[in-house]
Order: C-alpha cells, then sequence, then structure tokens
C-alpha cells in the first residue's frame, strides 16, 4: 500500500492496471500530492504484493480484487475517511467500475481510463494477443533499462518520470498470472455500467484499435443512458491516456475531481 499526498486532504484510491503496480502514477501524483491524500495498493500479484497460490492460480482473480478494494475501503471508512474517489486505469478500471455498481455507499465517484468495455463488432472475432502476458514482460526482466530506452523511443512520449515505474512493475509481475482472462470480470460490462449510481467519468482515447472503450462501446454507453455516467474522448490518446496526453487528460479529469469534492457529502 502506497500513502502520498496531504495527510488531511480528500482522498484519492488510484487502481493501477495490468503489470503495472501503485507506484505506477508518478505523473499524476506529483500533480494530485498537494490537495488530496493518495492511496495507491498493489493488486494481487503486482508490485510488492503476495504472489498467487500455485494450487489456485489459475482461477479468475477479479471478484477477489474488487474484494480486496472493498476492504480497502471499509478500512478507511474505519478509520473516519470520508467516502473516496476511485481513479483506475484498464483493469484497475474495470475493479473500479465494479465497486461503484456493487457498494457506491463507500465511495463518492469514479474516474476510469480506458476500463475493460470492449465491444466486439458485429460477426467479428477479437485476435489473440501476439505474447503471452508473461512473454510480454520477460524483456524488462531480462534488461530493465534496454526496455526504458525502447519505451522512450515510441510514440506518443510519455512523460519521463513514468518509465522507471513502468517498467520495474512488469519485471515484478507474479510468474503464475499468465491469461488476461484471470483479470476480466465474469459480469458483462454493459450489467456493471448499467448499475452504477455514483458520479462517474470514463476517459478514453480516439485512436481505434488502441483502446478498449471503442467507438462501439461508447454508442453503447451512450444508449444505455445512466445519468451517472460521462465520457469524454481525448484526442491522439490510446490505452494509456494519462501517458499518451497527459497533459489533456489532466484538463478534463482535475476539474472534475475538484467539483465532485466540492459536492454535498450524500
Amino acid at each position: 500500500m502506497h500513502e502520498l499526498g496531504r495527510d488531511d486532504g480528500p482522498t484519492l484510491v488510484l487502481l493501477h492496471g495490468l503489470s503495472d503496480s501503485g507506484l505506477c502514477w508518478p505523473d499524476a501524483v506529483r500533480r494530485w500530492l498537494h490537495d488530496y491524500r493518495i492511496v495507491a495498493p498493489d493488486a494481487r500479484g503486482h508490485g510488492e504484493s503476495a504472489r498467487g497460490d500455485p494450487a489456485t492460480s489459475h482461477g479468475n482473480r477479479f471478484g477477489d480484487m474488487v474484494a480486496d478494494v472493498v476492504s480497502l475501503l471499509e478500512a478507511l471508512a474505519g478509520e473516519g475517511v470520508k467516502a473516496p474517489l476511485l481513479v483506475g486505469h484498464s483493469m484497475g478500471a474495470g475493479v473500479a467500475g465494479a465497486v461503484l455498481a456493487s457498494r457506491p455507499g463507500l465511495v463518492r465517484a469514479g474516474v476510469l481510463e480506458d476500463p475493460p468495455w470492449f465491444t466486439m463488432p458485429a460477426g467479428g472475432e477479437r485476435p489473440p494477443p501476439a505474447q503471452t502476458l508473461q512473454q510480454s514482460v520477460q524483456s524488462f526482466r531480462d534488461d530493465l533499462e534496454a526496455a526504458v530506452t525502447s519505451r522512450r523511443d515510441e510514440p506518443p512520449q510519455w512523460p519521463e518520470v513514468e518509465l522507471g515505474p513502468w517498467a520495474a512493475s512488469k519485471a515484478q509481475l507474479d510468474p503464475l498470472l499468465g491469461d488476461r482472462d484471470q483479470i476480466l470480470s465474469q459480469t458483462p460490462w454493459i450489467d456493471i455500467a448499467s448499475a452504477i449510481t455514483r458520479p462517474t467519468l470514463v476517459v478514453t482515447g480516439d485512436r481505434e484499435g488502441m483502446v478498449l472503450v471503442s467507438s462501439l462501446s461508447r454508442h453503447r454507453l451512450a444508449d444505455l443512458g445512466n445519468p451517472h455516467l460521462e465520457v469524454e474522448v481525448v484526442p491522439g490518446a490510446g490505452h494509456t491516456v494519462r501517458r499518451d496526453r497527459s497533459d489533456a487528460y489532466h484538463q478534463i479529469v482535475d476539474p472534475w475531481i475538484r467539483r465532485q469534492f466540492a459536492r454535498p457529502d450524500n
């Protein structure tokens, strides 16, 4: 558990994406630490959190991750902390959405950065990933600095402060976490989106094929008509919106967060 920022500030709980860790928010943290208390856990099998049990390592972990966040929020409530605001990316955004839908009394609002709310085109079939999850992180274990240099040279350019923690987290990933389906919700995402009753901002990019909340998903969200959901699309951004277009992300997200904390308590 990583705790940063002001001890007396409103609380943000940051939930990272697959193969990241709670330290993978450095650019956002340096923008938020003077105004908020920041709590950023390492999810199961990530960062410095416990590895999986070999006897049960092949099951779905999504429900466990949701339960972990609920336990964290209950602990904060027990300390007298007013309802925090959840900020999640990818896997963490999926978990945050499930918490917002199932335990709204524990949270004030949520920001979901490209959650795994993917819609397959009619008659289409999503191609399998080019690499397994463990293959995708092996280069970081082999040569961390080379992996950082490779990312530094790729467009779009990320804030330099993001690169070190991002690369280090890849080398920390639990070797028993081998299948991306292990961290996906068993409940259809549209049902989760329908059930959300707290203000929720979904932020995604416009690079089709590089984002999970595609144009098809955005149409489904619009048709859903849930008044608690807002969707913002950041031009030029892919899956990691806050890294691809950091200033544009924060121009949208930061005032939105301030407005949620300015609202009277529910």
